[in-house]
């Protein structure tokens, strides 16, 4: 059996046009049907963004048929224009590498000058595909307002919109009163991936710390450092 490819091979709005294009052919259709309709050839080129409609969880296939997603519906028929736009980030951070690359760096800037890079040391992309999604997820998320101008991933915001959490690690050096601070671990629930986040709150502090890897834990021991610091513990 061949490697599963956890990644889209097509851009998040090919995808959206592909199912743009089931929709107005009643919602199921042959392959073939929806590829004259976008006025493609029914060849690899748009076999890879059937693939991406996929993995996007817009559109399944079975024996040919293309069928709209409860997803693309829930889509289409929101009720506001916000729950629109959370759906639709639902639908980009759907492929597991998207996912994982958003819960890593949410909140923070993406590095993209070396995300290419990252891609295929970190995350098994092709090589020759790297470039291409790189591209794809920049385009996706800006599309979906999860990248902002200062190029940060922001974060679900309970309320049901977006926020960047501010994270100021470097005051705690200067307060004079910590008593209130606090670590609470806590699961996300945004993904299927679990990961546990620190929230730590105090003075002039409310950071959250997501811990996925090994190296997760240098930034949280360093916060707690600067805390036990004040407290005149021995470290």
């Amino acid at each position: 059996m061949g490697k599963r490819v956890e990644y889209p091979n097509a851009s998040f709005k090919s995808a959206q046009e592909l199912a743009s294009a089931v929709d107005s052919l009643g919602g199921t259709c042959s392959a073939e049907l929806c590829a004259e309709k976008m006025g493609n050839k029914l060849g690899g080129g748009f076999f890879y963004i059937v693939s991406s409609a996929q993995k996007f969880n817009l559109v399944s296939q079975k024996s040919g048929q293309l069928t709209l997603t409860p997803l693309y519906r829930d889509i289409k028929l929101a009720y506001t224009e916000e729950e629109r736009k959370l759906l639709l980030a639902r639908s980009f951070l759907s492929p597991p590498v998207f996912l994982r690359l958003y819960e890593r760096f949410k909140g923070k800037e993406l590095p993209i000058g070396m995300l290419d890079k990252m891609l295929i040391k970190e995350y098994e992309v092709d090589e020759n595909a790297a470039g291409r999604i790189k591209k794809y997820f920049i385009e996706g998320a800006k599309t979906t307002e999860l990248l902002n101008a200062q190029n940060q991933l922001v974060l679900f915001d309970n309320g049901n919109g977006f926020k960047v959490e501010e994270s100021n690690t470097d005051d705690i050096a200067n307060q004079k009163d910590i008593s209130e601070a606090s670590v609470e671990p806590t699961i996300i629930s945004l993904s299927d991936l679990d990961e546990f986040t620190f929230h730590i709150t105090g003075p002039g502090i409310n950071s959250r710390i997501a811990i996925r890897e090994e190296e997760d834990f240098i930034i949280l021991e360093a916060m707690i450092k600067k805390i036990k610091k004040k407290f005149d513990f021995s470290i």
